[in-house]
This record gives C-alpha cells, structure tokens and sequence, in this order.
C-alpha cells in the first residue's frame, strides 16, 4: 500500500464544520481511553489471570520445552486470550462498547470513523499486554491531527474524477501540487484502487491547515533515479551516520540544525509556563510545585498562552519537517553510491532509557559545605543517555527512510547480527575483538589509524552471508582502498571545517 497527500482549501465555514467533528474524535478517543484503562486495572487486580500470565512468561524465556510444556503453554495461552474476551478487552469489543457514544456524533463522523478511532486505542493497549507499554494516555484536543477511516465507501470518499471528497454534507475541494513532475506522479499513483480516505490536519502560524491522505492498494509509482551497484555497510549511531562502499566513504551528522528548533520550543516552554503561573496562582504550592488536582481549582489561560502554545506546535511541525527532509536527503546520497545496503540493528528504545545501575564516579569531586569546609566525595554517575539526541536527530527514522527508498527502487536492504558482529571491537588484522572506550574516536588497525565509526561501517560491508561475523579475507582483501578513500574524505572535511569533536573525533 502507498499513500498520496493532497491540500484542501475549506472555506470558513467547513473550517468550524471540520473543528467540530475533531472535537467530537477526542471526545470519542478519551471515552474509549477511559473503558480501556478500567478493563485493564480489572486485569490486574485479577489474581488468577496474573498467576496463569506469570507462569506463561516464565515458559516463554526457556529455550528448550518439553512437550508437556509446549502443551501447557498453548493452554495457558487460550485461557489468558478468553479471560480478555470476557470482559470486552478486544479490538472489535472496543468498537462495540464506543458505538453508543458515536451515535451522538453520526451528523459529524461517520461510524467507520469512530471504528478507526478505537482501532488506534486499542494498538495503545496491545503495548500494554504484549509489548513494553506501562499504560494509556488521555490525549488533549490539541494533539488530534488526523481523523481515520476504513474505506472509501463510508466516511470521507474521494472521487478521482472530479478530484472531490464527500465527508458527511460536506464537499471539499483537493488541489494537485503546482509542480509538474508531483503532479504526474499523484495522478499515476492515483490510478491504483482507493482502500480509504484520512482527514488530516497541520498547524501553521496562521492556523490549521487541512489535507486529505488517500490511502491506495499496491506499489508507489518509481520515480527514476541514479544508482550505482554495488554494497554499502552502514553504521547507524545516536547522532550520526556512518557509510561505506567501494568509492565512498560518508561520515555525517544527522539533522545538524535541529538544535535551532529545539531552543526556541524551550524558550516558548519558559514563556508558556510563566503566564500559566500567573494566570492560576491558587494551583501552586509555595515551593513551586502543582498542587494535587482534589487541590486545584480549574485552569485558567490566557489568550496569550494559547498563542504561544500554536506556535510551539507549529515549531514542532516545522521540525518534523526538516527532519523528514534532511534524512531524505541523505538517503538520496546514499542511493548514489549503491543498491544494497547491510545496516546494524539497533534498538533505539533501549538507548534513550535512564540507566538502572546506581554507581559512583572513580574521580574524587570537593564539595563545599555550609560552614566553609571542602569535603571530598566521588558523586554518582549520571543516569542519562541517549535520549535527548535520539529525539533531536531521530535515527530510526532515517533507517526506515532508507530501507522504504531501497527496496522501492529495487534495491537490498539487510541488518547484522549486533551482539555476534561486535563491530565495534573487531580488528581484521589480529582476528580479536577488544573492547574500546565510547571516547576513542579513531582506532590503530596495523599501521594506519583509522576513524571508528567508518571502519565499523567497513566491517558490516564486508558481513559474511550469515550476517553473523565479518569475512576476515574480505576485510584484509579491501582493507587498502578503504584506508585511500577514508583518508581522503577525512582530510576534505577537516579542511571544509566540519567538525563534531564528540563524535567525529575532530
């Protein structure tokens, strides 16, 4: 399936017509998030289905199980599925229970409509149960962007004849982009049979715009483009992308000016903060803190923060956005050089958590005490990791970028094995894998020193066809022409003045 986007231009009035009906989805969405959260606690306060799903994970981690146990396992498994379906924990009990409240809203959604929505509750909840999710979140007004369907029969239906979407009395106008190459690739693409229809919408400075997502059966239409056959290894870190294949070697920060956008959201934040302050003074304790809601009165807020909240999320946008594009950027690059792409796995979500190990630091710090005195303790160390720049240069994003561009133009898109490659420590010329501090940048293979993250990336090029481990003859094979093209490209960025000292080592 691929999807095409289109602007609508609404007139006022289908504009207060189009703001209601997103009222009505976040007043559906937050009714079926408060079902759901009940049924869940109802879970958990059940003692029997807690025993039968702590005996279902403890059969889960063992490796080799009998045939009793893969028996037991099965049966614990159905009973845990039917206890769920007893008490409407299900994705088609969620539909039924928030039909009664679309029916208010049938002038305004559609009941395809309201079914997306409790579709979209209901994938919240299956984190909870069978993933890593801790629980559901209500969602403000404010956060409401899209507004699903099902199929192009019920709800919004767009005609590709006259380029128009009915939605419930409304007839809204779709505008092809003015360029004349976007243009032949909608109209291609929209060849393909139409599977539904979403309402989306975009904060700009001057308000909400709105755009209809179609939804279409089938491959996108290829665009033509330049590639160049061959094999590019890649190592995706935190806040950079390393890559090499036989000519090339790219060593590049990722969304390099998405710290403009994050200091004017953080200024916003401040702005935003203080007229809540002002605007609700009985909701604060002396400390500063927010009083217990049984405590709070109603939130009052300006006109003020209501502006500036806009404008946060439009700069929220905007940095998607650029994001969006300067990863696109960079795989087009990438789509240059070669066709096949061997990438490390990596688990993002893992990297942006606090660390659990509670440790002091080695080096001794002074501290000052209230009566004048230096005492020498060892702090502890910093529980913080990647999060911050994992939400700033957002690197799983580019990989799937990457591996959506690849395989739509025909190319190969693969992952190494992390904890067998160990790319990171491996050195070709001795066939050992040692350990190196996060703080080395560049690393002494043989006589020739070479920057770590570029020679992972040679390594994972040069994976053997179990993606398991390096070909040793290979690396040794193409070690040379690697150190030439390395050399070269770290000397033009040093003398083009691109530096990241922390992760490029200069």
């Amino acid at each position: 399936m691929h999807t095409v986007q289109l602007i609508l231009r609404p007139t006022e009035y289908e504009k207060v017509v189009i703001n209601k009906r997103f009222h009505a989805v976040s007043h559906i969405h937050n009714v079926c998030v408060k079902h759901a959260k009940k049924l869940l606690m109802q879970l958990d306060h059940d003692n029997e289905y807690q025993s039968w799903h702590r005996e279902y994970c403890a059969l889960s981690k063992q490796k080799d199980l009998s045939k009793v146990d893969r028996t037991r396992k099965l049966e614990l498994s159905k009973q845990i599925s039917t206890r769920r379906q007893e008490i409407g924990l299900s994705k088609w009990a969620l539909q039924s229970y928030i039909k009664v409240c679309g029916k208010r809203y049938s002038k305004l959604i559609s009941s395809q409509q309201v079914q997306a929505e409790a579709a979209n509750v209901w994938a919240g909840v299956e984190k909870c149960l069978f993933s890593k999710g801790k629980d559901i979140h209500f969602k403000e007004f404010m956060d409401f962007d899209t507004i699903g369907g099902k199929s192009n029969l019920n709800g919004a239906k767009f005609n590709t004849d006259t380029m128009i979407v009915s939605w419930l009395g409304l007839e809204l106008k779709c505008y092809l982009p003015k360029k004349a190459s976007d243009r032949d690739y909608i109209l291609e693409a929209l060849d393909h049979k139409i599977s539904y229809c979403t309402i989306k919408r975009m904060m700009f400075s001057n308000g909400w715009r709105y755009y209809l997502v179609i939804t279409l059966d089938g491959d996108a239409p290829r665009r033509e483009r330049k590639m160049k056959t061959g094999v590019m290894g890649i190592d995706p870190g935190v806040s950079t992308m390393a890559a090499v294949s036989d000519t090339a070697c790219v060593l590049e920060e990722l969304a390099p000016d998405a710290d403009v956008y994050e200091k004017q959201i953080h200024k916003l934040e401040q702005h935003m903060d203080i007229s809540k302050r002002i605007s609700n003074p009985d909701n604060f304790n002396s400390d500063g803190t927010v009083k217990k809601r049984k405590d709070c009165k109603p939130w009052v807020f300006s006109n003020s923060y209501k502006a500036t909240r806009r404008k946060r999320k439009t700069l929220y946008r905007k940095k998607s956005a650029y994001i969006l594009h300067s990863h696109r950027n960079l795989c087009n690059r990438l789509l240059e050089n070669a066709d096949s792409f061997i990438v490390e796995k990596m688990d993002y979500a893992a990297l942006a958590k606090r660390s659990s190990k509670t440790e002091r630091r080695n080096k001794p710090t002074g501290v000052i005490q209230k009566d004048g005195t230096v005492k020498t303790v060892n702090k502890f160390k910093r529980k913080k990791r990647f999060g911050r720049s994992i939400n700033r240069r957002s690197p799983s994003r580019f990989l799937s970028e990457l591996k959506r561009k690849a395989e739509s133009s025909g190319g190969v898109y693969a992952e190494v094995n992390t904890q067998t490659f160990k790319a990171s420590q491996y050195n070709h010329v001795t066939d050992e894998c040692v350990k190196v501090p996060l703080s080395q940048r560049f690393k002494l293979i043989e006589n020739d020193s070479v920057q770590r993250d570029l020679y992972s990336a040679f390594l994972i090029k040069n994976a053997d066809s179990t993606f398991e481990h390096p070909d040793r003859d290979k690396c040794i094979y193409e070690f040379e022409s690697f150190v030439a093209v390395h050399n070269e490209t770290i000397n033009y960025m040093k003398e083009s003045k691109i530096s990241m000292k922390q992760c490029f080592g200069f």
